[in-house]
């Protein structure tokens, strides 16, 4: 689930209040890029009962397609981590000045400083530009702004620096952290998989709200062929029309393996 540390809605806290009011036992808060709101989630789990497990995910290219890493049980305070994270962040910052400068080139008056207002600090995504140009009435809702504009296909689109899958895993591990690909859907190439197997992935998420129940048949499967985690969670940002934490989920035994898998790489 996310936070308002990248581009959720909800405070660390207010994750960790939803989630005891769904009666779940432990959570992973996996913001974008960033381990900025653990220590607050982690605060509210101890004060409410909650278990935090932390969390990010993180982004990284297999050839031209590109992927996005969960990372669990990972420590926070590694330093080469941290290093990492910061490299993200700048990117992100890059990132969202081309696409600002390509949507003032379109004749959209947004500027740099109206994303920065709702990213608030946190590592800037396409959903931080979408909601200045809703604030701005240039579109009429965020997927007006995806579907036009800064869409994978749209014409204000800046991929995000090519980073390595295979790093990105190593890294996870150097943590002492699993590595497990989220929300791999209907269209990921099975020879994705298969290499990013050969990286040294963990896990694969299988349950998530845009998995039907073919591809939770597949995944099933395959983590099964391959001796890999199997994850899920509601992938929850804090939208009214969006998915509720603890809509979807996986049993505890799943945070048993992830932590036996984990204590590997220390």
């Amino acid at each position: 689930m996310h936070s308002f540390c990248s581009d959720g809605l909800r405070t660390p806290t207010q994750a960790v209040e939803e989630a005891c009011e769904a009666g779940l036992q432990a959570i992973s808060l996996t913001d974008h890029d960033t381990v900025e709101g653990i220590p607050e989630a982690t605060e509210a789990g101890i004060r409410l009962g909650m278990e935090v497990i932390p969390g990010t995910e993180l982004s990284g290219h297999v050839r031209e397609r590109e992927v996005h890493i969960l990372a669990y049980c990972i420590d926070c305070s590694d330093n080469q981590f941290g290093t990492n994270l910061e490299k993200a962040f700048e990117s992100r910052y890059q990132r969202g000045v081309a696409i600002v400068e390509k949507l003032n080139g379109l004749g959209l008056g947004v500027s740099l400083d109206d994303v920065l207002e709702q990213s608030k600090g946190s590592p800037i995504g396409r959903p931080h530009i979408a909601a200045a140009l809703v604030e701005k009435g240039l579109v009429a809702d965020k997927n007006e702004a995806f579907d036009r504009y800064i869409g994978d296909r749209g014409p204000a689109f800046k991929a995000k620096p090519y980073t390595s899958a295979e790093d990105i895993i190593a890294l996870i591990h150097h943590t002492g952290g699993v590595a497990v690909l989220a929300h791999p859907g209907a269209s990921l190439h099975e020879g994705i998989l298969q290499q990013l197997i050969s990286f040294g992935l963990d896990g694969v998420e299988v349950f998530h709200p845009a998995h039907q129940p073919p591809q939770i048949d597949f995944y099933n499967q395959l983590a099964d062929r391959h001796g890999l985690l199997k994850s899920g969670g509601s992938d929850s940002h804090g939208n009214v029309d969006g998915t509720r934490i603890g809509d979807y989920g996986v049993g505890y035994e799943v945070i048993d393996a992830m932590r036996e898998r984990a204590a590997t790489y220390v």
